[in-house]
């Protein structure tokens, strides 16, 4: 019995600490990205790089959104059809703004579908209003 239990211990470690090391895996594959870089990629029109909104309707409505942007249906249950079908193009998330967590659930779901290169630009749509002088925000 004893034999057991410490074989069943085990197991569940094994199972949760691999759990954790595949969340952590996806966590840690998102990268940031200044609010600078992104205007360079949207003011020149960057091949293969898609910046990609996870704001709801009432976010883009109170501050905009970023010109050329997708817009997601849901930031944790967007279909993968919504983002390019090439897993090699660097999809460049936001969201509100830092406090917000909603890019980087976004960007962790696409890493997870198997998406090479998710970034979020932490300072969201209110960092690109103020860099880019946008009134209301």
């Amino acid at each position: 019995m004893k034999q057991f239990f410490n074989t069943h211990f085990l197991s569940v470690m094994l199972f949760a600490i691999l759990s954790f090391a595949s969340v952590a895996h996806a966590a840690d594959a998102v990268k940031e990205i200044s609010v600078n870089e992104v205007k360079q990629f949207v003011d020149s029109k960057a091949k293969n790089v898609a910046i990609i909104d996870a704001n709801n309707e009432n976010a883009r409505e109170d501050a905009g959104v970023v010109p050329s942007a997708i817009l997601l249906t849901s930031y944790n249950k967007y279909a993968l059809s919504e983002l390019p079908a090439d897993k090699n193009t660097t999809l460049v998330f936001y969201c509100y703004n830092s406090y917000c967590q909603a890019s980087h659930a976004a960007a962790e779901r696409a890493i997870e579908a198997g998406y090479k290169d998710a970034r979020v630009m932490k300072a969201g749509i209110v960092g690109w209003n103020k860099l880019t002088n946008k009134a209301g925000v």
